[in-house]
């Protein structure tokens, strides 16, 4: 079986300049279960008897992170029961996190004083009068009482755009300064202040502080987002104030850090043609919406992920726009809680020419062999090639897919021209040469695929997945055994929890008849992925070479029910070793691996 995988290389990199090395912030006190994130675009068809059966069916969609089929289903449950406190807590989440925000914010005027929920409620509250223009009932909606962090840098923020709508320049800067809490404060106050005085037309407090916020890199270990919005917001006001010098050195600080972040490279073009620039934000509404989108990047991992799909969502709601950038961020939460339906249309209301196209491009392709829709996946990223011929990601996106597809000829064509397009000192080039050697040693073309595995790890020594791959292959063609073995106890010493470069280290033994040291190490496979039928294989095998003849039909049965399911060709022949065992040693000329799919000799499997 062929046990590489797609490696998703092309979407990292094509993302890799939206990636927030924020701090660990603390979040909103709300219960992150309550926060759910946004799911899938399928609604729910509600057709439940009873209370019951529509708020369990609910609490199920909010667990399985589906706020709209949730949402559907509170909407009954409210119905029959309109005064429940827990219905509407539960269900304000749900509405807010799949954007029925007018729906959310009905609710939350009810729940500003409730003991669990007031917090977000107020927030919600407030953000609905702002964006209303109701600013003093925006600013009073947003004193709350014990707040962390993280909630005293937003509302704060917030009250300061307030005070921007209601006129009140001035004072929206002092309150940005008078906040003060962790260190990573800085970098956001200083950003707020630059945008705020901008707006209210006091270009050089704006200069000042977005200046203060580029002038360092290190500031960006805070926000990525952001710095280079920093960049971008001090580049659009200079060019504005018919500074072009300026503004154009204020992007190639943000190109420093992120060479290829599209937004800067269309304004630094348009700049350059002397096209006309517009202001980094337009209103007190954009402003609060910006707050609310790069305070959300900066905790969208993990278990922020659920607040920063809040944050978005508000965002969404007070601008009353589909930011591109908002779409996009939307977008990425989709991807990660596997809703990629959601993510798709997400991603097709990016207009074309928006900065966030082409990555949108990218992943929607991505996304649409994910979802199982694999001709449409490889046309959509053909298509992206054609219509950005000298773009890395796109090429790196298309060999993904056509790799994962066993097309490693095709593959090999779009690494090739990745390898001529990338620069030679670019990070993950060692990444390219690596997918290609894989390509050239499914096709069996091993004269080609060793200089390319050798090439990775001149450029990336001691990379694990090369190191795994290269010596497998070697003891596996009964060449550079002493080496090969080396390079996989190296790979397992540098991942000693990665279940399969374990397992290539037990297959190694195998392949050698080296049996009781391969039933060690796949043992130790099998005990960190438990479910995975290659393994199981692998292991029963194994036992069986050792004599353990009962164990090893445990786990090829345990093999047939494995996740992912095994293909129908590797289903067939553990069927055949239940029925029959394996041959004796003795009876077979070397103690080779079930072959590959297409043909060819197992491979090591591939981390993601």
């Amino acid at each position: 079986m062929d046990r590489t995988r797609i490696s998703r290389i092309a979407l990292a990199a094509a993302l890799a300049a939206a990636v927030v090395a924020g701090p660990a912030m603390a979040q909103t006190t709300e219960p992150a279960a309550q926060d759910a994130p946004a799911t899938g675009t399928e609604r729910a068809t509600v057709n439940v008897q009873s209370l019951s059966g529509a708020y369990l069916a609910a609490k199920l969609a909010r667990e399985n992170r589906q706020p709209g089929i949730a949402a559907d289903y509170y909407d009954e449950a409210l119905r029959l029961d309109p005064t429940s406190a827990v219905l509407q807590q539960e269900a304000m989440f749900a509405y807010l996190a799949d954007g029925r925000f007018k729906d959310g914010v009905d609710l939350a005027a009810k729940l500003v004083d409730d003991d669990t929920v007031g917090k977000v409620a107020k927030i919600a509250v407030a953000l609905d009068a702002l964006h209303e223009g109701r600013f003093d009932a925006a600013i009073e909606s947003l004193k709350l009482n014990d707040t962390s962090d993280l909630d005293s840098l937003l509302v704060g923020h917030l009250s300061a755009w307030a005070d921007v709508g209601a006129g009140r320049g001035q004072e929206a800067i002092r309150r940005v300064e008078a906040l003060r809490g962790a260190s990573w404060f800085e970098a956001f106050n200083q950003y707020e202040i630059g945008l705020i005085a901008g707006l209210t037309g006091d270009v050089e407090r704006a200069r000042t502080a977005l200046g203060a916020l580029i002038s360092d890199q290190s500031t960006a270990q805070t926000s990525v987002d952001a710095y280079l919005a920093g960049a971008e917001a001090l580049a659009r006001i200079e060019a504005r104030a018919g500074r072009k010098q300026q503004a154009l050195d204020a992007v190639a600080r943000g190109l420093e850090l992120a060479p290829s972040y599209e937004p800067l490279t269309q304004l630094e073009a348009a700049i350059r043609d002397g096209k006309e620039i517009a202001p980094p934000i337009r209103d007190a509404q954009g402003g609060a919406a910006e707050t609310l989108y790069i305070l959300g990047q900066a905790i969208n991992r993990g278990d922020g992920q659920d607040v920063a799909l809040l944050y978005f969502q508000f965002a969404k709601a007070v601008a009353n726009t589909a930011d591109p950038k908002l779409l996009t961020a939307l977008a990425g939460v989709a991807d990660r809680s596997k809703q990629i339906d959601l993510a798709i249309s997400y991603y097709e209301q990016i207009p074309e020419g928006s900065p966030y196209r082409r990555t949108a491009e990218l992943q929607m392709g991505l996304d649409l062999w994910q979802a199982e829709r694999k001709d449409e996946a490889k046309v959509h990223l053909r298509k992206a090639v054609e219509s950005y011929p000298d773009d890395l990601q796109a090429h790196l996106a298309l060999a993904d897919v056509l790799a994962a597809d066993k097309d490693y000829a095709g593959a090999v064509t779009m690494l090739d021209k990745a390898l001529s397009l990338a620069p030679a000192d670019a990070p993950n080039v060692w990444n390219i040469y690596y997918q290609r050697g894989i390509a050239y040693e499914r096709q069996k073309q091993w004269d080609k695929a060793e200089p390319d595995f050798r090439k990775a790890l001149e450029l990336e020594p001691n990379q694990p997945q090369v190191l795994n791959y290269l010596g497998y292959s070697w003891v596996d063609m009964n060449r550079n055994l002493d080496e090969g073995l080396n390079m996989i106890r190296t790979a397992v010493e540098l991942r000693p929890n990665d279940g399969y470069i374990i397992d290539s280290l037990g297959w190694a033994y195998y392949r050698l008849g080296r049996f009781d040291e391969a039933v060690e190490q796949l043992e130790r496979a099998v005990l960190i992925m438990p479910a995975d039928p290659t393994l199981n294989d692998h292991l029963g095998d194994a036992y069986w070479r050792v004599g353990r003849t009962r164990e090893a039909r445990f786990q090829w049965n345990r093999a047939l029910v494995g996740d992912p399911a095994p293909e129908a060709a590797e289903v067939e022949k553990i069927k055949k070793k239940l029925a029959e065992g394996l041959a004796p040693v003795a009876d077979t000329a070397t103690i080779a691996p079930p072959p590959a799919a297409d043909g060819g000799t197992e491979a090591p499997k591939v981390s993601n």
